[in-house]
């Protein structure tokens, strides 16, 4: 997302000390033409890698040159944009593939760089290159969109490649568009046997990374998939998202529960209550799971969706019993006998569990390996660009913003391997709240996962006093 705006204006030229004339008609266009045109779809001819999505006819502009804009220039500094007469000017600022490595590819304080060759054999691939080496790919990428070593170190990593691996001897044809479209996520996903497509909501958001991964699982088939990652990631915020974006009645399709040591089969399957006029006194009533199929089986080609918080807290055996076997996507549709109501239930393939996990849980002994391999997992990590969008939706200052998110991605170090969740200060509006939610929640947070390193401890504390210090324009380590 932010990778593509940033080759454009090198492709044009631009660097630190050169001023370049590029604008969105017809410039912009021009790249997305050059590189990610497939035609096949008149009212969507581009394709957006990075979301692996088809994307409409005014793409370029409605996202690309907004995300420069309004992302790359206006909120990272990482280039100047001066408007002349109608046309735009674009140079790029000295430290740009700093801000670039720091606000892109860093996530959980871990640098991931861009994989040269992959991106060169993507975007070169109806090119001729003199020789048939990764080396040479390298370097025509190089003289393409060219940066200074030092830049380029900073946001590329090249690969050695074998050669059949990325080359061929002829010009690619037809067979080369359909791969590309064979990988696209189609903009609605229905269950493998299902007769006919889900269409899921407009709220959908076509560009979004996670629910782009989500989309993909469901192309390929998923039994389950579980959303794992430290506290204060959202994950329960992500799962409501995905669930709603793929269902059609929030209400009926959607089910939620939490898992935990107490809980138990009869608690999430079927289980017994009082009745009166019974022999027993006690009748078999179906609970959320049961009931989370029928709902599923009623409707056949639409999602259903069952939250499961803190999935990895409850005991597997004993809530799932005989059943955990039929959640996989290859026994789902087989019936499968009750033990108690000793009534036949089948999962739909139709029916999506979506689980939360925080696999640092010390409280948690162990996590049942049969239980874990069923489920698909989805990483969620603490994020800078979450906590910059949060402060900024609040109207906080661009300087103070970037000083607490600085801090953010230096603390994260302090956390491995558990991390610090953005979610934490979602309640910060300026200095003084987040001095309030420092105290009352950031500060007890992470004293509890630093419990027994008291010098990582000790250095939090410091380093959060320092970054006050900036703040309120004092001097700060």
């Amino acid at each position: 997302m932010h990778l593509l705006p940033l080759l454009a204006l090198l492709e044009r030229g631009a660097s630190p000390g050169t001023e370049v004339e590029f604008n969105e008609t017809p410039d912009e266009y021009a790249f997305w033409d050059k590189y990610f045109r497939l035609d096949s779809d008149p009212d969507k001819p581009y394709f957006n890698a990075m979301a692996l999505r088809r994307a409409e006819k005014g793409f370029p502009h409605s996202n690309a040159a907004t995300v420069r804009k309004n992302t790359f220039a206006l909120k990272w500094k990482a280039a100047d944009r001066r408007v002349d007469d109608g046309s735009d000017y674009w140079t790029l600022a000295n430290d740009y593939a700093d801000i670039f490595r720091d606000k892109a590819l860093t996530k959980g304080g871990v640098v991931s760089r861009v994989p040269v060759v992959d991106l060169a054999a993507l975007m070169f691939r109806n090119e001729e290159i003199p020789t048939a080496t990764a080396e040479a790919l390298e370097a025509f990428f190089r003289a393409r969109f060219p940066q200074d070593d030092d830049s380029y170190r900073k946001i590329f990593v090249f690969h050695a490649e074998k050669p059949e691996n990325i080359f061929t001897d002829v010009a690619p044809g037809p067979e080369m568009r359909k791969a590309i479209e064979d990988a696209l996520i189609a903009d609605t996903v229905a269950p493998s046997t299902a007769p006919a497509p889900i269409v899921a909501p407009a709220t959908a958001d076509p560009e979004d990374e996670l629910l782009a991964e989500v989309r993909q699982l469901l192309t390929v088939g998923t039994s389950g998939i579980i959303l794992s990652g430290p506290p204060g990631t959202g994950k329960t915020y992500h799962a409501r998202r995905i669930a709603k974006s793929l269902v059609k009645d929030e209400v009926a399709d959607i089910f939620r529960v939490q898992f935990h040591p107490s809980f138990g089969y009869e608690d999430f399957v079927e289980g017994y209550r009082p009745a009166e006029g019974t022999k027993s006194g006690f009748e078999i009533v179906p609970k959320v799971f049961i009931k989370a199929c029928e709902r599923a089986s009623s409707l056949g080609d639409e999602y259903v969706v069952v939250i499961v918080d803190e999935i990895n807290r409850g005991d597997p055996a004993r809530i799932f019993g005989e059943l955990l076997t039929y959640l996989e996507r290859s026994y789902r549709g087989e019936a499968v006998t009750l033990p108690f109501s000793g009534d036949p239930l089948r999962i739909p393939e139709n029916l999506l569990m979506v689980g939360t996990m925080n696999p640092h849980d010390r409280s948690v002994s162990h996590i049942d390996a049969a239980f874990v391999r069923r489920f698909d997992h989805i990483q969620i990590e603490p994020s800078r660009e979450a906590l910059e969008d949060m402060l900024d939706e609040r109207g906080m200052p661009q300087e103070q913003v970037d000083l607490i998110t600085d801090w953010f991605d230096r603390i994260q170090k302090m956390f491995l391997p558990l991390g610090l969740g953005h979610a934490v200060f979602a309640d910060v509006t300026d200095i003084d709240t987040l001095k309030v939610i420092w105290r009352y929640r950031i500060r007890p947070a992470g004293e509890a996962l630093l419990d027994f390193d008291v010098q990582r401890r000790d250095g939090f504390i410091s380093s959060f006093e320092a970054l006050m210090r900036k703040l309120e324009g004092g001097t700060g380590d």
